[in-house]
């Protein structure tokens, strides 16, 4: 039986590579991500325009990307926390519900123990009653009966 299922999602695995790949694109000497993304003009703000450069511009889009991934990475592992707090109190009702069910097994444990030590008793008990009405059938006093001329 296969599963198809992976442990990551696409949304991780595409957020991931352009996190960790954007950073590279600032190595290459001449290479913009606004090369590759389409330019929209801003004509109002010519105070943005002129003072942000290109780099500078990259620098804060792989910035602000990290920490969109960060945040992402945050909230991924608050959600692992609480499945992981929800499966050790799951835990631990277990745990305890077997310590409960160990605990009365003991006792019911013991409770045939001693009735079988009761009953051994008994039947030893029966044994020695049994070997003294033999004994005393094989040895009865002799019978006086009467005599008829007593009479």
């Amino acid at each position: 039986m296969s599963t198809t299922k992976n442990d990551c999602d696409a949304v991780s695995v595409v957020v991931g590579l352009v996190v960790f790949a954007l950073p590279l694109t600032l190595l290459i000497p001449g290479f913009s991500v606004w090369n590759v993304v389409p330019k929209v003009r801003i004509s109002r703000f010519h105070i943005v325009d002129l003072s942000i450069t290109w780099s500078q511009l990259n620098a804060s889009l792989v910035t602000l990307l990290v920490l969109f991934f960060c945040l992402y990475l945050e909230l991924r592992k608050r959600e692992l926390d609480e499945m992981v707090e929800n499966v050790l109190t799951v835990s631990k009702a277990t745990d305890a519900a077997m310590e409960i069910e160990r605990d009365r097994q003991d006792a019911e444990v013991r409770a045939c123990i001693q009735l079988l030590d009761a009953s051994a008793e008994h039947y030893e008990t029966l044994i020695l009653l049994n070997d003294d009405l033999r004994k005393s059938n094989i040895q009865h006093p002799p019978v006086i009966e009467p005599s008829t001329s007593e009479m």
